[in-house]
């Protein structure tokens, strides 16, 4: 079971702070399906109108932030850890 964590906004937007599922793949299809369960609002918080992944929200895999590794093509496996979060800022 991968076990993803919902810090912050998208702990709103999920309704819940934590999900256990079972997944094997990129983390960008993993995306998708976590888009089809909690519905669109959750995809346009992640990405910018050209489908990138916004500047100031992270996923972490283990800890390691995917834009680290292979960015959306990351593959999670059993076991991993993902947690999504809106980074901070202040003035």
């Amino acid at each position: 079971m991968v076990k993803i964590k919902f810090l912050a906004r998208f702990k709103d937007i999920a309704g819940e702070k934590e999900l256990e599922i079972n997944y094997d793949g990129e983390i960008s299809t993993l995306i998708e399906i976590l888009t089809e369960k909690y519905d669109k609002g959750f995809k346009d918080a992640l990405f910018n109108e050209n489908g990138e992944l916004r500047e100031y929200m992270k996923i972490l895999i283990n800890g390691e932030d995917v834009r680290n590794i292979d960015g959306l093509k990351t593959i999670v496996t059993e076991n991993d850890e993902i947690v999504i979060f809106q980074t901070i800022a202040g003035g």
